[in-house]
């Protein structure tokens, strides 16, 4: 099993001075490596098609609203699950959250605890978005909480890729912005990204409510 996962939003708290309101984090699992390299050719071909090179990355915050729509209504037949995250940041307290590596461990950690009865041998893939520490820290803490009773773990390995050389954790990021898309903006607008997606959700949990 392959897990691809990326993040919106910040861990500030200066809300009047634009820290975002939600910490929002996506994973996005593929059951084996021929639905993740399908998926993968599956991106190459929309970059052919729109006239785009190779080495483009898909970015929700920079893509324009055309971009968005064609690229999550081809991927949403592709064979994924994806299962997100949404932190209240107004509602937190607790030095877990002093620092974003706080955020991404709490958010990663109950995210696979929610996809627990679907994951298994898992490599777990994250945008470089920290330093080696940072990643051993992570793999550590995911190992140990998805331990089994009889000690088989369900995470084989954590690694970090850059989102520019890897199709498929743009995949993670362009449905993570269309999530927190859905909880950031103006109810008449919010869902039409998720929307197009929706059909792939395991299940996005909104924390605290």
């Amino acid at each position: 099993m392959i897990v691809c996962i990326d993040e919106s939003g910040d861990s500030g708290f200066k809300f009047s001075k634009g820290s975002s309101q939600y910490f929002t984090c996506v994973a996005v699992f593929f059951s084996d490596s021929f639905a993740a390299d399908s998926c993968d050719r599956a991106i190459d071909q929309i970059k052919r098609e729109m006239g785009l090179g190779t080495s483009h990355e898909f970015h929700f915050k920079y893509a324009n609203d055309q971009t968005r729509e064609i690229f999550l209504t081809k991927m949403a037949s592709e064979n994924f699950t994806y299962y997100g995250f949404v932190l209240n940041k107004p509602s937190l307290f607790g030095r877990t959250f002093n620092d974003k590596h706080g955020f991404y461990d709490f958010t990663v950690g109950l995210i696979c605890e929610n996809a627990r009865p679907i994951m298994r041998n898992a490599k777990v893939i994250i945008d470089k978005c920290g330093d080696r520490q940072f990643k051993l820290n992570l793999e550590k803490s995911l190992k140990n909480r998805m331990t089994e009773p009889d000690g088989t773990c369900l995470i084989k390995k954590v690694t970090m890729e850059g989102s520019h050389t890897n199709n498929l954790v743009q995949l993670a990021d362009m449905i993570c912005g269309a999530v927190a898309r859905s909880f950031n903006t103006d109810r008449d607008h919010r869902d039409r990204f998720h929307r197009l997606i929706k059909k792939r959700e395991g299940r996005v949990q909104f924390w605290p409510k």
